[in-house]
């Protein structure tokens, strides 16, 4: 009797071990987590399809999860899981099995936002979303943008500041945000001129020159790089971007130059003004005791009332500004005191 229990005992203790071994959860020790392009960024363990008989559940039951989780973690499987494939690794850990945490926002936004967000996601999504997208193979930040060409790249990463300054945390499979209350619903009509289309509405007629919105683009930085017309020019040559430059389309062209806009950037200082700083605006007078560097934003007016002058002063100092202002150039010195 004595002997039988202790056979018992043994035998279970044996087959105890033989169900845990055959499980890699059990034999994986410390292996450090690697980051791979597509899976999620805490994703520490994947394991390998070695049989077509392989599916969602065999890996869900294997590792202990669940199949959502696995698919959610896996989006190239698909939703009905027909996209395994052998040889292919699949994450099956995240956070070395530690609870996830999350953030569960609800809204009740006039606007009506969506109450949940869609999985999986990621975490930060603004909480007053109103439509979301799913990414695709092949996408990124400036993909996603130009797709519905109804918000810029700064308000992509507003609303979903998990995918990073470079677009590295974009995730295939996971929904972002593509919207907020006041978001337009289509892109700004487009109208037919001689430039490249696609261009917005109220663009100054007889636009000579052109450039398309790229990446990265703002209102100052389009003026600094072409340096032959002022912010406040470019925003009367395209009235639809607005004053704070919130309406600059990526991928649309806009005018940055008229019948008389220089091809180049003015020369450097006044002819016989060894003296001058550069770059200098030319016709600027010899005899200047005080200069100041145009910056973005500045005007003739706010130079004036910065250094208490008149503008009959600063005309008479810098003739070659012009009457209205016109030809301030951004980065070059005029004279505030002579």
């Amino acid at each position: 009797m004595y002997s039988s229990a202790i056979f018992l005992l043994v035998g279970l203790t044996s087959s105890a071990l033989a169900g845990a071994a055959h499980r890699p959860y059990w034999s994986r020790g410390n292996v450090p987590g690697v980051r791979r392009q597509g899976f999620p960024d805490d994703c520490t363990f994947f394991d390998t399809a070695t049989s077509a008989d392989q599916d969602c559940e065999y890996f869900a039951n294997n590792w202990g999860i669940s199949v959502k989780d696995f698919i959610a973690w896996n989006p190239t499987v698909g939703a009905d899981c027909s996209g395994i494939q052998v040889g292919q690794e699949y994450c099956v850990e995240r956070n070395y099995g530690l609870p996830p945490t999350t953030t569960t926002t609800t809204t009740t936004s006039p606007s009506e936002p969506t109450s949940s967000v869609p999985s999986p996601h990621q975490d930060g999504i603004i909480s007053t979303c109103t439509s979301y997208y799913k990414a695709v193979s092949g996408d990124d930040c400036s993909k996603i943008v130009a797709k519905y060409g109804t918000f810029t790249f700064a308000d992509f990463l507003k609303w979903n500041p998990a995918v990073g300054e470079t677009c590295g945390g974009l995730w295939l499979g996971y929904n972002y945000c593509v919207a907020v209350p006041g978001t337009p619903t289509s892109p700004p009509q487009t109208t037919t001129t001689t430039a490249s289309v696609p261009t917005q509405t109220g663009i100054v007629s007889g636009c000579q020159r052109w450039h398309k919105a790229v990446s990265g683009d703002t209102c100052s930085n389009i003026v600094s790089k072409y340096g032959t017309f002022t912010l406040a020019q470019f925003l009367s040559w395209n009235p639809a971007v607005g004053p704070d430059c919130s309406g600059l389309w990526l991928g649309y062209n806009y005018c940055i130059g008229i019948a008389g806009t220089p091809t180049s950037p003015p020369t450097t200082t006044p002819t016989g003004c060894t003296s001058a700083p550069t770059p200098t605006q030319p016709g600027a007078v010899c005899a200047c005791k005080r200069w100041h560097k145009v910056v973005s934003g500045n005007t003739c007016d706010t130079i004036e009332k910065q250094y208490s002058i008149t503008a009959a002063q600063f005309l008479k100092w810098n003739p070659q500004v012009g009457s209205d202002c016109s030809t301030l150039w951004l980065g070059y010195n005029v004279c505030v005191s002579a």
